[in-house]
């Protein structure tokens, strides 16, 4: 049974501790949400119990309104038990992190008697939205619905469409119920096969004005409206910095897997153990060399994320935004890059699916294809605002 969170005050409730708590729960089905293609109930029991799910939910509606830097840090702890559980977790707390900023009737809608509500979606605009009384028509596809088997709503991103002769309109991000959407399961992937990420598919489905909103004020944080200091914050640059941690986390156990494996391995050609080899030293050595530098990033976000909550002067600037995402996508290339040097060496046992490694290495080598993190595209960014263009 879940306890009333809301009877406990923040410095009662350690989220990172609950976090720690839970992982051999996660790690005991996370083989059967891998086969399943879906995150297993009970992982996703486990998070909401512990109180993970309404880090990021409003205050009023019996969440905790923390701090980016709880919801970030427990992603990367649970990624230690279930990588796919702990990208459910991170996904559907990124899309609370913006039902935050919308209308109170909206919220009602979504959070009223259940703050440990999950919210599955994607936030790029995939779809359309036509204007008609009283709010929008919504149509499209939309890929990457990461843990849609287990929320009620849906948060979709939508390209406007235009009447004839008239401008233009801004793209909009709506909340939709479940119920509304087709599933269509998609999900044949080479990793993170556990979180269920199927497309979604609407044809004209009416969205209230109230359910609606514009994505650029919603973005940065500058929309009209009430909301406490942590809806202020930018939405790029949160989800890329609870995506890094997933990442961190998935890392931090594959090499230390690979070095639980390595220290006791023996060279079956040429005898000796296996640790006893320079380059499978240096590997080791570098590639957590690499965990520690994106540890340091994921922490530098921490830290730039609650000071701009604490600070609460949006729109975060653009330099600060390009920053945390610089050093989101930097983290997930270092665990990337790190992750593929030790799995080189991991010899023909590591190919088998049977092998935990194997699949850790699948799972971040998809994970670092999410377009939040392209890292190439995080480059030029940088590189742009440095020289001044």
């Amino acid at each position: 049974m879940n306890r009333d969170i809301r009877q406990e005050s923040e410095t009662e409730f350690d989220p990172v501790a609950e976090a720690r708590s839970i992982i051999p729960a996660l790690r005991a089905v996370s083989d059967a949400g891998e086969a399943d293609r879906t995150a297993h109930p009970s992982a996703i029991a486990a998070i909401r119990e512990a109180g993970l799910s309404r880090l990021l939910a409003p205050r009023k509606f019996g969440g905790y309104e923390m701090s980016p830097s709880a919801h970030i840090r427990t992603c990367r702890v649970t990624a230690h038990g279930c990588p796919a559980a702990s990208w459910v977790h991170m996904v559907c707390g990124a899309h609370t992190y913006v039902a935050g900023r919308y209308p109170e009737k909206c919220q009602e809608e979504i959070f009223e008697g259940n703050p440990d509500v999950l919210i599955p979606g994607t936030l790029a605009p995939q779809g359309s939205a036509r204007k008609v009384d009283g709010g929008w028509l919504v149509s499209g596809r939309w890929q990457f619905g990461s843990g849609v088997d287990h929320g009620s709503w849906l948060l979709l991103g939508a390209k406007c469409v235009a009447e004839d002769g008239e401008a233009p309109l801004p793209p909009i991000h709506v909340f939709a119920p479940k119920a509304e959407i087709e599933i269509d399961d998609t999900w044949h992937t080479l990793g993170m096969r556990g979180t269920g990420s199927k497309d979604l598919v609407a044809q004209e489905v009416f969205v209230p004005e109230y359910r609606a909103m514009p994505t650029g004020p919603v973005f940065d944080g500058s929309f009209e409206g009430d909301a406490g200091a942590l809806y202020r914050l930018p939405v790029v640059g949160g989800l890329s910095a609870m995506l890094a941690a997933t990442v961190l986390g998935m890392t931090e156990r594959g090499i230390g897997q690979f070095i639980d494996v390595t220290r006791v391995r023996e060279d079956v050609y040429v005898g000796g153990g296996k640790a006893e080899k320079v380059g499978i030293q240096m590997r080791v050595a570098e590639a957590q060399g690499e965990v520690e530098v994106a540890s340091m990033l994921v922490e530098k976000n921490c830290s730039l994320l609650d000071d701009a909550m604490t600070l609460n002067e949006p729109p975060m600037s653009a330099v600060a935004q390009v920053q945390i995402h610089w050093n989101s996508s930097y983290a997930v290339e270092l665990c990337r890059r790190a992750t593929e040097r030790v799995f080189a060496v991991a010899g023909a046992h590591a190919i088998y699916d049977t092998s935990e490694l194997q699949r850790l290495h699948r799972d971040i080598s998809t994970a670092c294809h999410h377009a939040i993190v392209d890292f190439d595209g995080v480059k030029e960014t940088r590189g742009r605002l440095e020289l001044g263009l």
